[in-house]
């Protein structure tokens, strides 16, 4: 079997990854929406998995391309897979190869969408419970600060809080 074909292989079984990681930044999402934390330990557990398994293909993907190259004589350190196409010697391989391209690249773009709304959600809870732990750890209010009858402290007449 042709070099080409194993990377076709590789290439499905990175694209098979990536949507799962696809799926699981959908559930993210509506895991931080919830505030289910024990969930969202449990999510970022699988990921790093596929994280692990997207580092493995990538590496196999990279040794099948390099044994490609050396059995043609080519001397390349890198190699897009747009020239990889170009290089495949029959129209199935061609095509499967750009298959996989277009929906690779499609799958990445939406998880890095949906990665990015899920890093602004996180930063909202971030911000929400700095927020909170800041008002639940604030010194006492002193009672006449913000009086202007009754009982004052000699001199010490504040309109407003510059901590506010």
């Amino acid at each position: 079997m042709s070099e080409l074909y194993k990377v076709v292989g590789v290439l499905e079984r990175l694209l098979a990854e990536h949507e799962r990681m696809l799926k699981l930044a959908g559930y993210k999402k509506e895991v931080l929406i919830k505030g289910d934390m024990d969930e969202l330990a449990c999510i970022l557990q699988v990921e790093s998995r596929c994280m692990n398994t997207i580092q493995s293909l990538e590496q196999e993907r990279e040794q099948q391309i390099s044994l490609y190259f050396m059995r043609q004589g080519i001397h390349k350190e890198t190699c897009y897979l747009s020239e990889l196409i170009e290089l495949a010697d029959t129209p199935e391989l061609k095509e499967n190869l750009a298959r996989c391209q277009k929906r690779l690249g499609d799958v990445i773009a939406e998880l890095r969408t949906l990665n990015g709304l899920n890093q602004q959600l996180l930063q909202q809870s971030l911000a929400f419970i700095n927020f909170t732990l800041e008002e639940l750890t604030a010194p006492e209010e002193d009672p006449y600060l913000y009086q202007q009858k009754g009982n004052h402290h000699a001199g010490s007449v504040r309109f407003f809080d510059s901590k506010a």
